[in-house]
């Protein structure tokens, strides 16, 4: 498995998925090595939870040249080692260390499946138009986005099987390249429904995440503070609830280029103490952040792939309200209690919310509708096993299938549904 960014060296939906895919099939009983970029403090190489982990070196920076260089330097001097020539998978997960492994020069394995989360051209221009699907950019931003579609689209070509989490990313790879979705399957993200529960959280508790302690409710968003996860939408929806008397408080967690801007939004808006931005909250204390609060809120402006946090609010047993950009809408469909408001409109968010905060009995029927449907339609397996067949394909269109010892699954399953990722 090969991937730029990886969980818990670094922090997202994608970076979440890659590390839980690769534990959960060492468990499995496969053969996992995940080549991944290396952060200040983490060592070269490691065994975790049955895999073998090791790290080339990378420049800090998103965006940067400096950063895209070390990416492909990192990748390639790593894969000329020979880590992946003894693999009968290449499984590829983020567009950059992918594209320096699917040039000529490098050992890598015939057969491939790649992960698709997201056209990391999109993402680009969306920095540069605050967030949003549409809007004027640079022409220098558009030449780069231009190069980088190109890098998109021959990971998708280049590529056997295909996984993405939702219908909305389906039409991002169709868009792509016409006629890969036949190459590819929906598999739906899981989420560990015994450490993500609802449950409790005592005052001494809330008071070491950072979070007031007292009866009013508690707004939680977990994001990263780029303009894209629409945090400014919810200072702007918070502030109105305020003025409207619906008392609340809200938590940010995560970190970003946005959040020095957010901080002084949250400020101009009067927000005060209202508002706490907790910064990187460490991965074990989550389940209580989420336990914490009342409601959850994504209020992403666009380009939502799966959405990793919805899946884990969900799973706490939380009620949601989210925006309708990407795949949010497909995700939230069947979930009772879920609420669903145009992106960008902090009015409607406002109103959604205060729906909820001001109706008490409604809050917990939604709350218990969301860990119901996490506990239905979240789980892990039916994406490991669309990716051993995915794998198995590859395989067998490249003839390269029994070149190794390659363990079967434990066990046959039922194909999962792909006409809707709930």
């Amino acid at each position: 498995m090969l991937t730029t960014f990886a969980h818990p060296d670094h922090f997202g939906g994608a970076e979440r998925v890659v590390a839980e895919v690769a534990r959960r099939l060492a468990a499995r009983g496969h053969a996992v090595r995940l080549l991944t970029g290396r952060v200040a403090g983490t060592p070269e190489r490691e065994s975790r939870e049955g895999l073998e982990i090791l790290r080339f070196p990378m420049q800090t920076g998103r965006g940067s040249l400096r950063f895209y260089r070390s990416v492909w330097s990192g990748v390639r001097a790593a894969l000329r080692t020979g880590v992946a020539a003894d693999c009968d998978v290449l499984s590829l997960h983020q567009p950059l260390s992918g594209a320096a492994a699917l040039v000529r020069g490098v050992p890598v394995p015939k057969a491939r499946v790649l992960s698709f989360y997201a056209p990391y051209h999109l993402e680009y221009l969306a920095r540069f138009r605050e967030g949003r699907e549409r809007g004027a950019v640079p022409l220098r931003a558009r030449a780069v986005a231009g190069a980088l579609r190109r890098v998109d689209r021959m990971l998708v070509r280049r590529c056997q099987r295909l996984l993405v989490l939702s219908r909305f990313s389906l039409a991002q790879v169709e868009d792509l390249v016409p006629g890969a979705g036949a190459r590819t399957t929906i598999a739906p993200a899981g989420v560990d429904l015994a450490r993500l529960r609802p449950g409790a959280v005592d005052g001494a508790r809330r008071a070491e995440l950072g979070l007031p302690d007292g009866d009013e409710p508690l707004l939680l968003t977990v994001r990263r503070l780029v303009p894209r996860m629409g945090v400014p939408d919810l200072l702007e929806a918070s502030a109105a609830l305020l003025r409207a008397g619906c008392v609340h408080r809200l938590a940010v967690a995560g970190t970003g280029e946005a959040e020095d801007a957010l901080r002084a939004q949250a400020a101009a808006l009067g927000l005060g103490e209202r508002v706490r931005f907790l910064g990187r909250v460490p991965d074990d204390a989550l389940p209580d952040l989420y336990r914490a609060a009342d409601v959850f809120v994504l209020p992403t402006r666009s380009l939502e792939g799966f959405g990793m946090v919805t899946a884990e609010a969900l799973a706490s047993g939380l009620p949601v309200v989210a925006t309708e950009a990407g795949a949010s809408t497909e995700v939230l469909a069947d979930v009772p209690g879920a609420r669903l408001v145009p992106a960008g409109d902090a009015h409607a968010l406002a109103e959604a919310l205060g729906a909820l905060l001001g109706d008490d009995a409604e809050r917990a029927r939604a709350a218990s509708a969301a860990r119901t449907h996490a506990e239905r339609h979240l789980t892990w397996d039916a994406h490991l096993d669309a990716f051993e067949r995915a794998a198995e394909a590859a395989l067998r269109e490249t003839g390269t299938l029994g070149a190794h010892d390659v363990p079967p699954a434990p066990q046959a399953r039922p194909a999962p549904r792909t006409e809707r990722p709930t």
